[in-house]
């Protein structure tokens, strides 16, 4: 047998034992478990790299901890190491041509797909559009980086023939036969079922099994991912701080942000569906890399893929040609308001110091970066009736995400916004948000 295809039947006996797939959390796991973990183990060790074969030993072990004294404790300590697995299975895997091959069909496929029915816009007279963004110089640069990584010629390939539906289906289940891409397949399809057994876990590990508010959750996972800023948040305090930042938002008349303000509820129930990691505690933030790599997979999840994944410029069109407008950028612009807030006039200590200005430097990258997608629907929305318009649409976000910018229009439309609301930048706005913080604090 193919040692991938026994990799991949060794995960998903695994997953099985483990009812990743069924709703509620078991009390009580068979130990026939620990012999699917010994297999999965003996099956990574020959197959992968050194450092997946220790995880895999850490997975085996944490689940004879599982086993023998079951617990939400030991629960979460063997998805992370489960979580870890997966991760760095899908990192070894993906240099490996047939692998990116698999992910480049399933790239083309997810844009096929999406521009096959009444969307975007739910405008059927859109027939020009396929053809229009196939030819796009970013699209072909993004066709031909994936083509070169799969060793495949992009001329040859479905790529050429245009976004199909047909070809995509085909194309995706010709690659999809290969052992590297059923394991790339299974390695996706377990990592949704592990982030929301890990969020699951978290909430009862931090409820205590009690009815708790989702701003008392919210308040767990700002402590649990900036452990080393104190601060005396709590759910009254929470409230006060979102409702300052709605009259905020309101005195900038910016109605969208605020909104998102309308009550703590509210922004706590986004941020938990949306922008927190699964299990906040173990993406715990004390280095710039950290806050990084949170900020690139809150984007991911918020274009709907995994939290734990690197999203690419094809992924975010596919997901924005998938809901037929662009994404509401005033919601996760106005968290990131509110985390920045939270943030300011906190004690810390000596340590942590020079990461606390490095943090905030980095959020109010963030919020600028996000306040430019939330002027960029505005700019772009009134174009969207026509292809050429959802064209520069997602030329625009793309050049955002991924080329850092340089867009001359989006400058000047931002200039006059702001300006417009007695503001020299973006970054102010922040700023505003520390003048009435003593009272808070």
């Amino acid at each position: 047998m193919d040692p991938l295809l026994d990799i991949r039947d060794s995960l998903n006996e695994f997953a099985s034992a483990l009812h990743l797939e069924e709703d509620e959390l078991p009390a009580v796991f068979d130990a026939e478990l620990l012999d699917h973990a010994q297999r999965l183990e003996d099956a990574v060790s020959a197959e992968f790299s050194m450092s997946l074969a220790k995880r895999s030993v850490a997975l085996r072990l944490a689940t004879k901890l599982l086993v023998e004294e079951p617990s939400p404790d030991a629960m979460a300590m063997l998805l992370v190491e489960f979580q870890g697995m997966i991760v760095e299975i899908a990192r070894e895997l993906r240099p490996h041509p047939q692998a990116s091959e698999w992910h480049m069909a399933r790239q083309f496929s997810e844009i096929s797909e999406h521009l096959s029915g009444p969307k975007p816009a739910e405008n059927q007279g859109f027939v020009e559009l396929p053809r229009m963004l196939l030819h796009a110089d970013w699209v072909q640069d993004e066709f031909a980086k994936l083509a070169g990584a799969a060793d495949v010629s992009l001329a040859r390939c479905p790529v050429a023939r245009g976004f199909s539906k047909i070809s995509a289906k085909r194309w995706t289940k010709r690659t999809g036969k290969t052992s590297y891409g059923q394991l790339c397949a299974a390695v996706d399809f377990l990592q949704n079922g592990i982030e929301f057994r890990s969020r699951q876990v978290w909430f009862l590990r931090r409820t205590d099994g009690e009815e708790r508010s989702l701003s008392h959750l919210y308040v767990c996972a700002q402590a649990d991912l900036f452990p080393d800023f104190h601060r005396a948040l709590n759910e009254h305090s929470l409230a006060l701080e979102v409702a300052k930042l709605k009259g905020l938002a309101m005195g900038l008349q910016i109605s969208e942000f605020s909104l998102c303000f309308e009550t703590a509820e509210w922004m706590a129930q986004y941020a938990l569906n949306y922008l927190v990691p699964p299990a906040p505690n173990d993406w715990a933030i004390r280095q710039p890399g950290q806050l990084a790599h949170l900020l690139r997979s809150r984007m991911s999840r918020w274009y709907f893929y995994c939290f734990e994944h690197r999203l690419a410029p094809l992924e975010m069109a596919a997901s924005v040609l998938r809901i037929g407008r662009p994404l509401f950028y005033e919601r996760v612009a106005a968290h990131a308001l509110l985390e920045y807030s939270i943030l300011q006039g906190i004690a810390f200590t000596r340590s942590s110091a020079a990461f606390y200005l490095e943090a905030l430097t980095a959020l109010e990258r963030e919020f600028s970066l996000l306040f430019d997608g939330y002027l960029l629907r505005h700019l772009h929305y009134p174009r969207l009736k026509t292809p050429q318009g959802w064209l520069t649409y997602l030329r625009a976000l793309h050049n955002l995400h991924f080329q850092g910018g340089n867009d001359e229009e989006l400058d000047a439309y931002r200039h006059v916004f702001l300006t417009r609301r007695g503001l020299r930048s973006t970054v102010e706005i922040l700023y505003r948000t520390a003048e009435s913080h003593s009272a808070l604090n």
